[in-house]
């Protein structure tokens, strides 16, 4: 009897160890799916960070935004490509490209812009604007490259919030756009496209300026950064951007409004507006002076109008879209900027932005420069 206690004692026993070591393995085998999973889930999110999304994963109200860009892109079969034009010379310029090779026709605007009230917005950030502390109002609004050293006497909040940038609209050439750095592209640019880099971007802020706003706009197209070789010549770019420059103001005296549009370099920079992707815009201003003191053999009269310009269209951008506008940045040259006393340098995202989110940011950007343009920030 009792080996038969004992017989049935060691096949249970058998039986439990060979269960035991069944359920040991499953568990070893489970945690090796959960460890598998989350690489998996990890490897995923390293592969697509940073990558666009279909278009069917944008919010309904993006596809607004969206369809506005192709009307304006398409519109009339597009004009014709951009063609790539290089400065071969300080002396020696190819011809101003303009819509069909003339000055555009004036457009009736088909849109109103809505009042901002920049001096008002800064007295309710503020309070009292003679009292507010210089580096409180430089620390909220610009960057200080480490070039360079704002002044008070300079950057005076009072001088800037009173600043008039209105402008009475008329049937002349108006606005000028420009890009001293026309070669720069972006993280999806196709090489050789023109249409792909800051000067395609260009050609959509000049058309939403003049069919929804009514602006009469000269968009230069050549590229002031490369050498007829395709070479770089990015040290030269300004050099040889200003005689034309100079000249197409002279041939046009009631263009008020100068846009020197650039791409900046660094980490991406993005806001989501109306739903859509946008790179955010920041401004430049050069201050004509250095850490230590001004520069002798610069002078720029306009500095205190490039400087209130600016600041409109900074505090205007963010107002009608929240987090458009980066914080202006500040640094040490002129960079052209004497030339106008309305004259800005837009760097528009950066090299790791794509050509979709440049290019979103232009309507928002055009509505920003005629509502300060219409006089109803003041």
């Amino acid at each position: 009897m009792r080996g038969k206690q004992w017989l049935c004692r060691s096949v249970a026993k058998h039986r439990a160890a060979k269960c035991a070591g069944k359920k040991s393995r499953y568990e070893k085998e489970r945690k090796v799916r959960i460890y598998c999973g989350f690489l998996c889930l990890a490897a995923g999110f390293f592969v697509l960070y940073g990558k666009e999304l279909p278009l069917f994963f944008f919010p309904k109200t993006g596809y607004e935004a969206l369809a506005k860009l192709a009307e304006i892109e398409n519109r009339e079969v597009r004009e014709q490509t951009l063609p790539v034009r290089y400065a071969e010379a300080s002396d020696s310029f190819l011809n101003i490209y303009r819509a069909e090779g003339r000055v555009p026709t004036y457009i009736p605007p088909t849109k109103e812009t809505e009042p901002v009230f920049v001096k008002q917005l800064l007295e309710e950030r503020f309070g009292e604007l003679e009292e507010v502390s210089f580096h409180n109002f430089l620390s909220n609004y610009y960057i200080e490259d480490v070039s360079t050293k704002a002044t008070s006497d300079v950057i005076s909040l009072t001088e800037l919030a009173e600043y008039k940038p209105a402008l009475e609209q008329t049937e002349e050439p108006q606005i000028l756009i420009f890009h001293t750095h026309g070669s720069e592209g972006y993280a999806d640019s196709r090489p050789e496209v023109t249409e792909d880099t800051v000067i395609g971007a260009g050609t959509l802020l000049a058309k939403e300026l003049r069919e929804t706003y009514g602006y009469n706009v000269i968009h230069e197209t050549t590229v002031f950064d490369r050498k007829a070789d395709g070479s770089d010549d990015r040290n030269n770019a300004y050099n040889n951007a200003l005689p034309v420059i100079t000249e197409i103001l002279e041939n046009y005296p009631t263009i008020e409004v100068v846009i020197d549009l650039h791409r900046d370099s660094g980490e991406a920079r993005t806001s989501v507006i109306n739903g859509v992707s946008t790179a955010k815009v920041m401004l430049f201003n050069g201050l004509c002076r250095t850490k230590d003191g001004p520069i002798s053999y610069y002078s720029n009269p306009n500095l205190k109008g490039n400087l209130g310009f600016s600041l409109h269209l900074q505090i205007t951008g963010n107002e009608l879209y929240p987090g458009l506008m980066h914080r202006i940045y500040l640094k040490s040259y002129r960079y052209n900027m004497h030339l106008k006393e309305r004259y800005v340098l837009v760097e528009l995202g950066t090299h790791k932005n794509t050509v979709a989110e440049a290019k979103a940011a232009m309507i928002p950007l055009a509505k920003t420069i005629a509502t300060v343009l219409s006089g109803q920030d003041e």
